[in-house]
């Protein structure tokens, strides 16, 4: 595993001279380039003249090389830190060639370090960085892993964060690290002098995230429950949010129902239909248990209303926080009126 390969590194204060980390999960890439920058120059946030930032187009191949042949002072090695340079993407071909042909020479007493939230594996300059240098591509790690640290982060502040309570978390409020680590702040605050955190602290303190709001809201027009439904639509709009961004999601959760559905019908595994969908198996799970609430024609049905409800809205033929409503009154009866 990457990660571990890294923490060695780290650890044994060994390091290599090219790191790149890029990825969807910022949280995690900025854990290990601050694990790794602290290492190599513990004050580089302190005007380290070891320690240089370039950034976006300011990243020419002269200005990079400039910096990893300058002698790092008073001291074993210094740092370039790249961030978002767009080499790795299109656009910037004659300067990510001239760094491609580079990167094999950078002094011992250097180490670049490049940080971008998108790369290109197609390209020269990231097949070159994968031969020669370290990469580690930050991606939400799987359920169990995300449990297992926000039990050993609790932990390391004198919490104990029952597994069930962490799933719990995580499943009604985010999967995202840093939004997760906040909602963490929260339960360790509010846990005061109990040392256990439980399924209890997370209703109390944590936010529901809006993907399974939207979902406890589709549960409820599936349970034909207009009372619950229209409580929850309400609460969204008293929260500010946008009538037109709830049809989208709405309508997102029919079309996960109806693919989930068919591809479980179809024999497909849960492992499987989180792969082709992008979903969390998790989520898929519960996608497939809310397919039977509905029939295929149902929610084909659905999503035409829904399509149908947001040209009204952007036509101006009705105005979207009732257009929403009386779709959610309709859909609360779909065996009624599909």
């Amino acid at each position: 595993m990457a990660t571990r390969e890294l923490n060695q590194h780290i650890k044994l204060g060994e390091f290599g001279r090219l790191y790149l980390f890029y990825g969807s999960e910022t949280f995690l890439m900025g854990h290990w380039q601050k694990r790794l920058l602290e290492a190599i120059v513990p004050d580089y946030l302190n005007g380290s003249l070891n320690f240089e930032i370039l950034e976006g187009k300011a990243a020419t191949a002269s200005a990079i090389i400039n910096s990893v042949e300058t002698l790092p002072f008073m001291a074993e090695r210094r740092v370039a830190l790249l961030r978002n340079t767009g080499l790795f993407e299109s656009g910037r071909k004659d300067d990510s060639e001239a760094v491609a042909a580079y990167i094999a020479d950078i002094p011992e007493t250097s180490v670049l370090v490049f940080v971008e939230d998108k790369v290109d594996k197609r390209g020269r300059l990231f097949k070159r960085v994968k031969e020669v240098g370290f990469v580690l591509e930050a991606t939400t790690p799987q359920e169990g892993e995300l449990v297992d640290w926000a039990m050993k982060m609790c932990a390391s502040r004198g919490k104990n964060l029952q597994r069930a309570a962490a799933f719990h978390l995580i499943r009604n409020a985010t999967s995202d690290m840093q939004l997760l680590h906040n909602e963490l702040e929260k339960l360790i605050a509010y846990a005061g002098g109990n040392a256990d955190i439980i399924v209890a602290d997370v209703d109390a303190v944590c936010t529901k995230s809006l993907d399974v709001v939207v979902f406890d809201l589709t549960k409820a027009l599936g349970n034909g429950d207009v009372v619950t439904a229209t409580g929850i639509y309400n609460g969204l709009i008293a929260m500010k949010e946008s009538p037109l961004m709830v049809l989208s999601m709405v309508a997102r959760q029919f079309r996960f129902y109806l693919q989930c559905g068919e591809l479980a019908a179809a024999g497909f595994s849960q492992k499987d239909i989180a792969s082709r969908l992008g979903l969390h198996p998790f989520a898929v799970k519960e996608f497939v248990s809310g397919a039977r609430s509905f029939t295929k024609e149902q929610m084909i049905a659905a999503l035409k209303d829904c399509l149908e409800a947001d040209y009204a809205i952007k036509s101006g033929e009705i105005g979207d926080v009732l257009a929403v409503e009386m779709l959610i009154v309709k859909f609360c009866g779909l065996r009624d009126f599909y």
